[in-house]
């Protein structure tokens, strides 16, 4: 009986730290797109310099989520979006309007698939 009641909270505690996890990946997707989505609209109206800043912040929240992220999350997919976010960097400092646009869908794509990718499933235990 002990052991049906030991792992039952084990079981518990998994799913909380489940929730509290999918809620901190959803949350952080949300910000990382709503500021890609500054980025594009800066872009759009040729506004490099707020591009700059935004990406600067962009890069910020990247950095804070990603201490979170390496621990449970694929490292190849965080390194993907850190590519296309250097990449993108690099188009706006260089004014390519068009070139920077793609890689904000990209990482529109990809900041949106973070939690799809991360959620609790059998083949991602097996």
């Amino acid at each position: 009986m002990r052991s049906l009641i030991t792992a039952l909270v084990i079981a518990a505690l998994l799913g909380a730290a489940s929730e509290i996890y999918m809620y901190r990946l959803e949350k952080a997707s949300w910000e990382l797109t709503a500021i890609n989505g500054e980025i594009s609209k800066a872009v759009s109206e040729e506004d490099y310099g707020a591009a700059k800043e935004a990406i600067d912040r962009l890069n910020a929240r990247m950095d804070d989520a990603e201490m979170f992220f390496g621990a449970m999350g694929d490292h190849e997919e965080m390194d993907m979006i850190n590519m296309n976010i250097a990449e993108l960097r690099g188009y706006i400092d260089a004014e390519r309007g068009g070139d920077a646009a793609s890689k904000c869908l990209v990482l529109s794509y990809l900041f949106g698939h973070l939690p799809e990718n991360s959620r609790l499933k059998l083949q991602n235990i097996f």
